[in-house]
This record gives structure tokens, sequence and C-alpha cells, in this order.
């Protein structure tokens, strides 16, 4: 079943995105998570459909996290404010992310969750399940869980730990999923 994850700070944005969603496509499974680094913690579980992030989240703007999401299959979507949307269209258009504001219609949005829907579809059909790419997933989920590591008991921001694990790669010469699994290790985590 496919599944849809809103991330928003505000439960009543996320609320009224549910409603909205479940009404274009009732059998959609519909996800809630409240931070960026939370969204980070789910999309590394599981697969989603479309990913729709309400900006600003608490932990982060919601910028980085939809471009990292935008290597995946998922169509993304993100909300912000008519005073943003012009710029950040412009700023996220080539990596094929969605940004509308409060002012779009109901049938631009519902044309938009479906229309990004059918493109999910598409690029999972399309997409070789080779083991190079089947690896390339493991490294990004493996860079994502040690970076929510680093936001949990660190006290770090997703964009600094992001800078962080990149810059010890850089240092050291190392594959970031390596870097990852190191800063795993530290903290007791199966790998």
């Amino acid at each position: 079943m496919t599944s849809v994850l809103i991330v928003a700070g505000s439960p009543q944005a996320a609320a009224t995105y549910t409603q909205l969603i479940t009404q274009i496509q009732p059998g959609l499974s519909v996800r809630h998570a409240a931070s960026g680094g939370e969204a980070r913690r789910l999309m590394a579980q599981e697969s989603f459909g479309v990913l729709l992030i309400q900006t600003p989240l608490p932990d982060t703007f919601g910028v980085d996290l939809a471009k990292d999401a935008a290597r995946g299959t998922a169509g993304i979507m993100l909300a912000t404010s008519s005073r943003l949307e012009k710029e950040l269209t412009q700023k996220l258009q080539p990596h094929g992310i969605f940004v509308f504001s409060p002012s779009i219609t109901r049938k631009t949005f519902e044309g938009s969750v479906l229309l990004l829907l059918a493109l999910h579809f598409r690029l999972e059909k399309s997409t070789p399940t080779t083991e190079a790419m089947q690896e390339k997933l493991r490294d990004i989920r493996m860079v994502d869980r040690a970076k929510c590591y680093l936001i949990q008991y660190e006290k770090m921001t997703e964009p600094e730990a992001h800078r962080h694990i990149e810059k010890l790669a850089m240092d050291q010469r190392l594959p970031k999923r390596q870097v990852a699994e190191d800063i795993l290790r530290r903290y007791h985590v199966e790998l």
C-alpha cells in the first residue's frame, strides 16, 4: 500500500493535510512526523509515495529534507508562505520538488497529489533494482541514522549533523557510510 508522509510541526496542519489527502484517494495510508529528524527516521525505515513538508519545522526549515528525499522515488511537496513561494520554486524546481503556498486551490492541490503519486509509481517501476542502487540506498539510510543520533545526543541541528558527517568523511578520506557506521558504533548501535 502506498503511504504519504506529512511532515508538519503543527498538529492542526497535519490534520488538515491528512483530511485533504484521504479525500483525494481514500486508500492511502497517511503517516505524520512533527520534525525533520522524525521524518528522516521514518524515511529510513520505509518508503513513501508522497512526502508533504509544511515549512518551517521545529528543527529545520525543511528545504534540506526535501532535497534529500528527492533522491528517492517519492513525489515531494513543500508548503511555504506566499512570500517565499516564488523564490523556493526557482531554487527547488530543478530538484523535482513542487512548492506551493496556502493560496493554492483545492483542485490544484488534488491534481498535484495525484500527479506526484503517478510519478512515484512510474519511478518505482523504472528504477533498476541492481545491487549498486540497493547499496546506495543502504548508505543513505546509514548516514541518516547517524544524523539522527547526532541530533539526539549531540544536540546538533540536522544541517549541523549533515555538515559534521561530510567534514569527517573529507578529513579522514573515508566514505560517508563508514563515518556513519563509526558514529553509530560510538553509541553502541547495532548495524
